[in-house]
């Protein structure tokens, strides 16, 4: 399969009790998952932003894509992560985030493309609309910080989507938490977002909800269906890049079977695994 993953690099200052650690983050997590799920066979090229004074710590992932389509720039984002037990999590942008540019991919050539929208400005609905009309691979979409909007001093906060129904009808599998849901559209009830989702055409929306698990949302034979896996809970340790793990599970699962329930299964298994061996490394 030739896979195009689209997101931007930033570089998390993730604040702990006994203080912070600066790491390499966004769109690395996803890159990182696909990269150890890939086979012989498969080409992956990337889509981000890359400066030379961070790049050393994500040059052992990113060394194994294409880098053609790499946009060099003078600083990538850097991002405050702070985690609650709630997992909720309070994103503070200490720089500007700009948008990729895409206009040179040639996205005929791709089996699947998976765009998460790390910072929610990695591309507009007109460039959404550009893939759509230049594709026939299947699209795989995180919400992720398009949910969020800018408020004083980085800050970013839950708000409203606007228009999500013209995205939404360009995309073949959806994926938000359990907070990002609700920015879709103006609804209160997970069902009715998964049934208005659909109707617009989306063949899969998954909402993942962390330690308790994930649903999955699908048309089976022309009825509406659903699918839940709980998950074990791993104690102790950072979820910080888990949703992005899952979601390039699920897609690189999901293109190999075309199955969400099996892929949701893998995905949860994956994410799972990554965390006993995040903890056991501490």
């Amino acid at each position: 399969m030739k896979l195009m993953i689209i997101g931007s690099s930033v570089l998390d200052k993730i604040i702990q009790n006994d203080g912070s650690i600066e790491s390499p983050g966004g769109i690395y997590h996803t890159v990182f998952k696909i990269i150890s799920l890939k086979n012989e066979n498969d080409s992956i090229d990337l889509c981000t932003q890359i400066d030379y004074k961070t790049f050393y710590l994500f040059n052992n992932i990113y060394q194994l894509c294409d880098r053609k389509y790499f946009n060099e720039i003078s600083a990538i984002p850097h991002v405050r992560l702070e985690e609650s037990q709630t997992g909720h999590r309070t994103e503070t942008y200490c720089s500007k985030a700009e948008p990729l540019i895409i206009k040179n991919i040639d996205f005929y050539e791709y089996d699947g493309i998976l765009i998460n929208m790390i910072t929610g400005y990695e591309l507009g609905l007109s460039e959404l609309k550009e893939i759509r009309m230049n594709t026939k691979a299947l699209i795989y979409f995180d919400v992720h910080t398009l949910s969020r909007k800018i408020e004083k001093e980085g800050k970013r906060e839950f708000a409203l989507i606007p228009n999500f129904e013209l995205w939404a009808n360009k995309l073949d599998i959806i994926q938000v938490n359990e907070f990002e849901i609700f920015t879709l559209f103006n609804m209160n009830d997970e069902l009715a977002v998964a049934k208005k989702l659909l109707s617009l055409g989306v063949k899969v929306f998954i909402v993942t909800k962390g330690e308790k698990g994930a649903i999955v949302y699908f048309k089976e034979q022309g009825e509406f269906s659903s699918y839940f896996v709980m998950a074990n809970q791993i104690k102790n340790v950072s979820s910080i890049g888990c949703g992005d793990y899952f979601g390039a599970s699920f897609f690189y699962n999901y293109l190999k079977t075309n199955s969400a329930i099996l892929s949701l299964n893998f995905a949860i298994k994956q994410v799972e695994d990554s965390l006993i061996q995040r903890r056991n490394a501490t």
